[in-house]
C-alpha cells in the first residue's frame, strides 16, 4: 500500500502477538481498510494481512452510510478477548469522526457485528483514538481519546461492561488545555499521568498528573523533550520505569527513539535510536510489554 498508518498491537490469551493498522492509496481515502495480522511465537513468521474492516461492512454493521475508516486500536483483556476501536467519518474530515467496537472471542478469525459508541447526546462527533488502553482494578478500560471538531482537546473515554451491554462514557481531562492524543500511564492505585502530542507553539510535549485514577488532572507541564506535533507512545513497565518512544525532533518524523524514567516522569534520558533516516517518517509508534517481560513496538 501507498500509505500505512496507526499500527497498535495486542498479546494473545495462548501467546503470540496480534496486529491493527489502517492502510490505502491515501489517508481518508475510500480504499483505506483496516488490517489484522498475527504472530504466532517470537520467531515465527508473521500471517498475511487481512482486511477486518473496509468502508462497506462498516456501513453494513453500523447501519449509516461511512465514507472512510481510520485509527484502530487493538487490544486484549484477561478472558482472552480481543476487542477493537476503530474511527470511522460518514461527512467530513477527522473532526466529524465516530468511534466503534467491535470484539473477537477466537483471536481474531471472526468478530462480531461493529457498533457506534454513543458518547454525547448531541453531535456525538470527533472522537479518536491512538494511544493504549489501561485497564481498571474493577475491571474495564480507561482509554485515551482526543476530539479535533474546533478544537482539540484530550479527553478519557470509560469502557465497563461485557459486549452485549458494553457501556461507554467519556470525561475530559482538562479545559482549555492544548495538547492531544494523551497516552496514559498509571503510577499506583490512584495516581496516574498522561504524555501529550503538542499542537501548540513549545513543540515539547507536554505531561499532565491525576491524583484520583483519571476523573481530574492537573494543567499540563512541558517536558524536556521536543514533539514535532506528532503521535507519541509510552508504557509503564511491570518495574515501575516509564519507555516511551517520540520523534526527538521540533519540526520532522526522520527519527524514532526511546527514553526512559525513573522518576515518574519528572526527567527522562535517551536510551535508543529505533531508526533514523533523513526525509524518512517513522510516525505514531505503539509500545507493549507482554506477560513475559518483553517490550514490543510498533
Amino acid at each position: 500500500h501507498a500509505m500505512s498508518h496507526v499500527a497498535s498491537i495486542a498479546e494473545l490469551f495462548g501467546g503470540g502477538l496480534a496486529a491493527t493498522w489502517y492502510a490505502g492509496s491515501r489517508e481518508g481515502a475510500g480504499d483505506v481498510a483496516v488490517y489484522f495480522s498475527t504472530q504466532a511465537s517470537e520467531n515465527a513468521p508473521w500471517s498475511p494481512a487481512r482486511e477486518i474492516v473496509t468502508r462497506a461492512s462498516a456501513t453494513r454493521e453500523l447501519r449509516r452510510y461511512i465514507r472512510k475508516v481510520g485509527n484502530p486500536l487493538l487490544f486484549s483483556d484477561p478472558d482472552g478477548r480481543l476487542w477493537l476501536l476503530y474511527v470511522t467519518v460518514s461527512i467530513g474530515g477527522w473532526s466529524g469522526s465516530s468511534l466503534n467496537v467491535t470484539m473477537s472471542e477466537d483471536e481474531g478469525l471472526t468478530w462480531t457485528r461493529a457498533r457506534r459508541l454513543t458518547l454525547s447526546p448531541f453531535l456525538n462527533l470527533s472522537e479518536l483514538v491512538k494511544n493504549a488502553p489501561v485497564p481498571l482494578s474493577n475491571g474495564g478500560w480507561a482509554v485515551p481519546i482526543y476530539h479535533e471538531f474546533i478544537a482539540t482537546f484530550p479527553e478519557v473515554l470509560w469502557l465497563r461492561g461485557r459486549d452485549g451491554d458494553l457501556v461507554a462514557t467519556k470525561s475530559r481531562m482538562g479545559a482549555g488545555w492544548y495538547g492531544y492524543q494523551p497516552a496514559v500511564l498509571p503510577l499506583e492505585a490512584d495516581r496516574a499521568l498522561a504524555l501529550l502530542r503538542d499542537d501548540d507553539e513549545e513543540k515539547t510535549i507536554a505531561i499532565a498528573p491525576s491524583q484520583d485514577a483519571g476523573r481530574a488532572w492537573s494543567p499540563p507541564e512541558p517536558a524536556d523533550l521536543p514533539n514535532p506535533d506528532s503521535g507519541l507512545g509510552a508504557i509503564r513497565l511491570t518495574d515501575g520505569r516509564l519507555l516511551l518512544a517520540f520523534n526527538d525532533s521540533r519540526q520532522g518524523r526522520e527519527n524514532l527513539r526511546l527514553a526512559m524514567s525513573n522518576d515518574e516522569g519528572r526527567t527522562w534520558a535517551r536510551i535508543a535510536t529505533v531508526a533514523e533516516e533523513p526525509g524518512a517518517d517513522f510516525s505514531y509508534p505503539f509500545l507493549l510489554q507482554t506477560s513475559d517481560g518483553d517490550v514490543h513496538l510498533v
